[in-house]
């Protein structure tokens, strides 16, 4: 079984070596690895050439104008040519036994797509504090998962990611400019209605925190950066449920039980809403993300910050539609 892996490069000519040598030095050796270098303005370009030179029957150069990461998985994709397409961010690095470990769920499962989780690193490999990007265990049902919460991100990054190449071809090409970045979302959420998703509980990886990521910490976001992630919510959601008439599938996402998403344009909002209130108080009573504790904090958290809103403004019933 031959692996294709996928790697969109921009401006990381400081990490590259470093994530492609986590490739080449794999327990599974059928592989090809596919860099697309998407318009960088450093020194990538030397950087690729001279891993090229090094394993020239293992690695494709590709060379593009700045396109974002969805025209870099598009490029990529178009020159895939395994049986399996696995994804590297260019500042991530794969354990040594990931290929293995992923080739052996493919080959005795009728899965579509294999994802795990990453330890994380910082600039200079050093694990930060034993975290890693686990999150709940997902169901092989992923589309029920999705329709269930409103396309809640639940999901691991973009290292943790490899597809068969069959369900892929059903995918690709992806729109480059609604998916300039963050386009392993529109991977996870469409493979999703093609067939099972093993999620594997295991950290096969390390996700790089460096200062340069397009990663958002909900405990520091800026109002700014919560408008983009609402709108960012909200185009997904729509090019889901056109995917979905595409395909024949016979359900649509409903983006008010996403419970994130509700929750955060309330507090946009400021405003006391009995109504309101009321819904995203059941979402998080029922948010299957949640243990039993978790539902009961994060309950008690809304309603006394909307018991603010209640003493602050005069009171209003009629809820804004969602």
């Amino acid at each position: 079984m031959k692996i294709s892996v996928i790697v969109s490069n921009y401006n990381y000519a400081r990490y590259l070596s470093r994530a492609i040598n986590s490739v080449l030095t794999q327990t599974y050796s059928d592989v090809e690895i596919v860099i697309v270098d998407d318009g960088s303005t450093d020194n990538s370009r030397d950087v690729i050439t001279q891993l090229q030179e090094q394993a020239p029957d293992k690695i494709k150069p590709i060379f593009q104008a700045n396109q974002g990461q969805g025209g870099a998985f598009n490029a990529g994709f178009a020159a895939a040519t395994g049986e399996v397409v696995a994804f590297l961010d260019a500042d991530d690095v794969w354990k040594p036994h990931k290929l293995q470990r992923i080739v052996e769920v493919f080959q005795t499962s009728d899965v579509v797509g294999v994802m795990h989780h990453l330890d994380i690193i910082d600039g200079d490999d050093q694990t930060i504090d034993q975290a890693s990007t686990q999150g709940p265990k997902l169901s092989e049902d992923l589309a029920s998962v999705i329709l269930q919460t409103g396309n809640a991100w639940c999901f691991p990054p973009t290292s943790g990611l490899a597809y068969r190449r069959e369900a892929l071809s059903k995918v690709f090409p992806i729109d480059p400019v609604k998916w300039r970045i963050w386009a392993d979302g529109c991977i996870i959420y469409c493979t999703a209605f093609l067939g099972k998703i093993k999620t594997l509980h295991e950290n096969l990886a390390y996700y790089r925190i460096h200062g340069a990521n397009n990663h958002i910490s909900a405990a520091i976001a800026t109002s700014e950066q919560q408008a983009k992630s609402q709108a960012g919510i909200e185009m997904t959601n729509q090019y889901i449920n056109d995917y979905l008439v595409r395909i024949g599938y016979g359900a649509k996402v409903d983006l008010s039980r996403n419970l994130q998403y509700r929750r955060t344009k309330y507090y946009q909002q400021s405003q006391w809403d009995l109504r309101e209130v009321w819904a995203i108080s059941r979402l998080i009573l029922g948010w299957p993300f949640y243990s039993g504790k978790e539902r009961a904090y994060y309950l008690a958290r809304f309603l006394f910050k909307s018991g603010k809103f209640l003493l602050s403004a005069d009171v209003h019933t009629e809820s804004p539609t969602i």
